[in-house]
Order: structure tokens, then C-alpha cells, then sequence
């Protein structure tokens, strides 16, 4: 069938002035401007900053790989946004991703660049790897870190980047430990900390298997915990395969284990046909935050989903 450029067209033009006075309006440097709102056209379009990142996504049916289909739609963005400078657009073919290579550098051109979120800095890039270091639909979901975390003790699981932990450490908290699997994003996560001027050796920074390590360290210490694992992962350097869906039972009771009285726990994860069975044993309350988590620019409210667990006080 026949697809509608124009309408893809005039729903972008649509979408960029919208979220463009929005942005403006808010202070908001980097957020989604098309998302996948048109059945034909299901990908979405980034702004960081004075960039610009399309990421086509792989759909049943549709053949997204399509030179033809790609073009045509890149020269209507390109069109839209003249004013952006051609090696400014980042392109990207995105698959269901499984095991490590959701994670794998597939490009080797080291460009990256510093964008703005509320009164922080990230490094991004958005040619080397499949995201860019930072995912923009957590972005209520890190001011909510930031103004929990003064005085605390703040631990991040599966940290990625560590924006979560640069916000946790710009909001005052006395400790926080990143703990992640790849050394790469352990380096990244340092990046951050020094963009924003937050010193390294103040915090702690740990190459582990997030699984093996929380049973290693089973004692009572945190008052914020952010648990934003993979959907699945079978990297080699972990022990055995980890599914969210299957697993993530025992792993919000071992976060919870590390919980002080009256501490949280942000649990998340992106996979959209998750389905939370962990049962609230003891002292501890739960209940889903997704709705308050939520970026007005995502307008695909399968993103991601998000759990607040409290433990009561001793």
C-alpha cells in the first residue's frame, strides 16, 4: 500500500513546533519529537541539543531497512530542520536486541558531545552505539533521584552511564555507589561526574555483576536504591543469563535486603510485556510510579515501567 508522505510531513511539522515551544517554554534541551505517531512511519526522531537523531525501528510487516523509505523520510526531516547542519543528523536501524549486543559498539568514530538536562551535563554519542548514553524517558525519573537524595545513601544498579548517580550526587547525597557490568560505562559514568564538576574519588564506582554482588553485600546500608536492568543479558561476563521477567522477583527482594528503614526503592525496566509478580513480604509498601515517571514528549506510554517500594520505619 501506498504510503502518505504528507501526512508524515505535516505530523512533523506538527509535533516540531509543538514540543519545540514546549522545550523552550521548560528549559528542555533534549527530548523525542516524533514518536512513532503514524502507523507507516513508526520511528522516532531526537533532538540534543542542535542534533538531531532518527532511529528506525524494525516492525512485522514493514521493511524499514528500505533505502527508498528511508530517504524519502530523511529528506522530509532534513527539509523541516534546513537550519541544522547535514553532520549533525544521526541516523540509526534499530532491531529487537538480544543478550549482550544490545550493549556492543558497532561504530568506532569516537564523536560525542556535552548536552544540557535541568542544571547537569551528559556526554553522549549518538554514532557509536545503539542508545546514546542518555535515555530521555527517565528524565522525571532522575529530578525525582535528585531531590530524594540529600543526606542519603544512594546505590545504582545496572547505572549505565551514571546519570542517575550524577543527580543522586548533585542533590547531596553522602554516598553513592555505580555499580555496573562494563567497564566502558563505568568510564562514561566518571565523564559525567567530572562535566559536572562532582569528584570521582568522593563516590564509588564498581565493575560487578549486579546479581552476584548484591548477594555479596546483603547488609542494611542504603536509603535510595535505582534498579534499571536490561531486559535480558548473557554477557560473558556475568553468571548465567539474566531475564527481567523471570528474575526480577529475587531481584527486587535482594534490593530490598540492602534497604534502611524508611528507605526506596525505584525499581524500572523497558520491557513492554513485563508483568510485575513480586509479592510485598514484611515491612515494605510498593505500588507503580510509571504514570509520574512519564515525559509529556513520549507519547508511546509503553516506554518503560517504573515501581517505588518503601521499607517502613525500624
Amino acid at each position: 500500500m501506498q504510503k502518505d508522505f504528507q501526512a508524515f510531513a505535516n505530523r512533523l511539522v506538527k509535533m516540531a513546533k509543538h514540543y519545540g515551544k514546549w522545550a523552550r517554554r521548560t528549559q528542555i534541551y533534549c527530548y523525542r519529537i516524533y514518536d512513532a505517531d503514524l502507523p507507516d512511519f513508526p520511528f522516532s526522531i531526537d533532538k540534543y541539543e542542535e542534533r538531531i537523531l532518527v532511529s528506525f525501528y524494525e516492525k512485522e510487516g514493514l521493511n524499514q531497512s528500505d533505502e527508498v523509505f528511508q530517504n524519502k523520510c530523511l529528506g522530509i526531516i532534513k527539509d523541516y530542520f534546513s537550519s541544522i547542519a547535514e553532520d549533525h543528523f544521526y541516523i540509526k536501524g534499530r532491531r529487537v536486541q538480544r543478550g549482550k549486543s544490545q550493549y556492543d559498539k558497532f561504530n568506532q568514530t569516537g564523536t560525542g558531545f556535552a548536552v544540557r538536562e535541568n542544571q547537569y551535563q551528559f556526554w553522549v554519542n549518538l554514532s557509536d552505539y545503539l542508545d546514546s548514553g542518555l535515555f530521555l524517558d527517565h528524565r522525571q525519573t532522575r529530578k525525582m533521584v535528585g531531590e530524594w537524595s540529600e543526606g542519603k545513601a544512594v546505590l545504582n544498579l545496572f547505572a549505565y552511564t551514571g546519570s542517575f548517580s550524577v543527580y543522586a550526587a548533585g542533590g547531596g547525597a553522602t554516598s553513592v555507589d555505580t555499580v555496573d557490568l562494563s567497564n566502558t560505562y563505568l568510564d562514561w559514568a566518571k565523564v559525567n561526574f567530572k562535566l559536572n564538576h562532582l569528584p570521582c574519588d568522593k563516590y564509588s564506582f564498581i565493575r560487578a555483576d549486579v546479581m552476584k554482588w548484591l548477594v555479596e553485600h546483603n547488609v542494611r546500608q542504603y536509603d535510595l536504591i535505582v534498579c534499571d536492568p536490561p531486559t535480558f543479558s548473557n554477557s560473558k561476563r556475568m553468571k548465567g543469563i539474566f531475564d527481567v521477567q523471570r528474575d526480577h522477583t529475587i531481584l527486587i527482594e535482594n534490593c530490598l535486603s540492602l534497604l534502611k528503614p524508611q528507605g526506596k526503592l525505584i525499581f524500572s525496566t523497558n520491557n513492554r510485556q513485563f508483568k510485575m509478580k513480586y509479592e510485598l513480604k514484611g515491612k515494605f509498601k510498593g505500588k507503580e510510579i510509571t504514570q509520574q515517571t512519564l515525559p509529556m514528549d513520549f507519547r508511546n506510554k509503553k516506554i518503560h515501567r517504573c515501581y517505588l517500594f518503601e521499607s517502613e520505619g525500624a
